[in-house]
């Protein structure tokens, strides 16, 4: 399995217009990316929208807890509204470029 590309402690994720809802934006993260020691800060770049970087202790913490999936790989789903700056409906920091 191809490990995530992750430099200077930054990993990436585009998500797509069709993700978005109502200001919200559905996306995902794989929890060996998430528990990767490596990852320091996590930006979403919403099509369309602004991109979120999200502290990678902060995104963490919001969706622990949460529903997750396993296709092969363990991921949890969620959703970032970046006007309520929220992570499955828990304030995280979030800066918006």
């Amino acid at each position: 399995m191809p490990r995530a590309i992750i430099e200077d402690g930054l990993w990436t994720r585009k998500v797509p217009t069709n993700w978005e809802q109502n200001g919200e934006w559905r996306t995902a993260i794989y929890k060996s990316v998430l528990s990767d020691r490596r990852l320091s800060l996590c930006r979403y770049v919403l099509e369309g929208g602004p991109t979120v970087l999200i502290p990678a202790e902060d995104l963490a913490k919001a969706v622990e807890g949460g529903p997750d999936y396993n296709d092969g790989r363990t991921w949890s789903p969620f959703n970032i509204n970046p006007k309520a700056r929220t992570v499955a409906g828990t304030m995280v920091r979030m800066t918006l470029e």
